[in-house]
Parts: C-alpha cells; structure tokens; sequence
C-alpha cells in the first residue's frame, strides 16, 4: 500500500501571478521577455507587459406597449461583461525585484 502512495503524481501548478520581489528571473521564466523595458527615475526599471481585466457596466432597456386597449411597461436589467488589454509597467528595483504598486488585472505571458 505505502508503495502505491509514493506513485500519485503532484497536483498541477496554478498560473503564476506576479507578485512583490519576484526577481527579473522569475519574471522571464513565467512571463517571457518584456515589452519594452525602461529606466525609472528610482534607478531601476520598468518592464511593459500586456495586462487583461474584465469590466463590468451596467444594462437595460424600457419598453411600453399597448395591446387590447391595455398599456403595459416593461423593464430589463443587466449586467454586460468585456475584456480589456491594456500595456502596463511592472516597477522592479535597482537590486532587479519588483516593488509596488502592481498593475490591476492579469499579466498575459509573452510568447518567445
């Protein structure tokens, strides 16, 4: 039995997510080469990357009829979804980690 235990393969890794001091390595191995890359007035640099978000705004529409002689109004309400990409810096210090503040949405990796 404790032989069969050792065979279960680990559970897959989710996708990484960047994050406060993950080093210039890490960044090229997860998320591929950056945009562009430019100095910042700290003294280190910032790597452009193509960020995704989901935005929400609202729906609706009214309509009144009239059928048989009776009016009628009706209502509908929503909620509509949509993707935006947008290109956005991540800040790494002069040591080459990355610092504060992070872009909002998810870091879409760069295909070498």
């Amino acid at each position: 039995m404790l032989a069969l235990a050792g065979c279960a393969s680990a559970p897959q890794a989710a996708d990484p997510v960047v994050s406060v001091g993950m080093s210039r390595t890490e960044l090229r191995s997860y998320f591929g080469e950056p945009l562009r890359v430019e100095r910042n007035v700290a003294g280190g640099e910032d790597w452009y990357y193509r960020f995704a978000a989901w935005e929400t705004h609202p729906t609706g529409s009214t309509e009144n009829r009239e059928e048989f002689g009776e009016k009628t109004s009706y209502v509908s309400v929503g909620l509509g979804f949509s993707k935006h990409t947008q290109e956005r810096p991540l800040h790494l210090s002069p040591e080459g980690y990355v610092t504060e503040p992070l872009p909002k949405g998810k870091l879409l990796k760069n295909d070498p």
